[in-house]
């Protein structure tokens, strides 16, 4: 029997989780596979997931019926994760008919169900100034799952994007999904990930600047000149102590 997980919402059911054990492996540690089935008002207004612990490994396209795996090594598994769409389609429609039954029953009865979502952005590889990168915004502490992200550079827009299919399944039922940016790095640039949760007003922003604001090549070429100018210097007093030295003996 699948474990039901109800959320309501004082205007409206936002999300039924369906949360289907699949199997439990014990060793010294225990594990879950499972599939997760939401439905919401919302875009994506479905998804299903196939996650191991809090890892997605597939996820499946109900405008198609394709299945995308979280890895590209997975993609000979790809028949394996959903092998039965009717059951699916039963599953999703029983999910839309008793969120419209508890949004009806459940109306200025139910708080409304929220996360705390939070966003916190970093480079993807160790940071070069002037060097290609990527900049990954995690935001964690999702729900329901229906976001929109917009990456700023210095305020000014870049791109906006519908988070319609990256979302990963946490155990306390809330979801987690990621954005990326590919960016050339400058020490007098500020990046921004701004995002908002369908139904909400406000926007979490999380920004990234350089660890630090000189460039990397001018830092290298700085710190070897430095170390360079030192030696010189401890030669020279190396030498000057070595001949009074020689002239204190000289002299006795």
């Amino acid at each position: 029997m699948p474990f039901l997980v109800c959320v309501g919402s004082v205007r409206v059911l936002h999300v039924v989780v369906l949360l289907l054990p699949l199997l439990v492996v014990q060793a010294e540690d225990r594990h879950l596979l499972s599939q997760v089935l939401f439905c919401q008002p919302g875009e994506p207004t479905s998804g299903l997931l196939q996650m191991f612990d809090v890892d997605q490994m597939f996820s499946y396209n109900f405008s198609d019926a394709s299945t995308k795996p979280w890895l590209r090594e997975f993609e000979q598994w790809d028949g394996q994760a959903f092998p039965m769409p009717d059951d699916i389609s039963s599953r999703l429609a029983f999910c839309k008919n008793f969120s419209e039954v508890l949004t009806k029953t459940l109306t200025d009865i139910m708080p409304e169900a929220r996360g705390g979502t939070q966003v916190s952005v970093f480079t993807a590889q160790p940071l070069h100034i002037g060097k290609p990168n990527t900049l990954i915004c995690s935001i964690s502490d999702v729900f329901p799952p229906a976001l929109t992200i917009t990456w700023r550079k210095d305020g000014k827009i870049l791109s906006t994007e519908l988070n319609t299919n990256a979302y990963l399944s946490m155990y306390d039922q809330s979801f987690q999904a990621f954005s990326y940016l590919n960016v050339t790095p400058a020490y007098d640039v500020v990046y921004s990930c701004n995002v908002q949760v369908a139904g909400d007003s406000k926007t979490i922003v999380g920004y990234w600047v350089p660890d630090y604001p000189v460039p990397s090549d001018i830092l290298e070429n700085s710190l070897c000149g430095l170390v360079f100018s030192l030696g010189i210097i401890f030669l020279l007093v190396g030498g000057v102590f070595l001949y009074l030295a020689f002239r204190s003996r000289d002299a006795a």
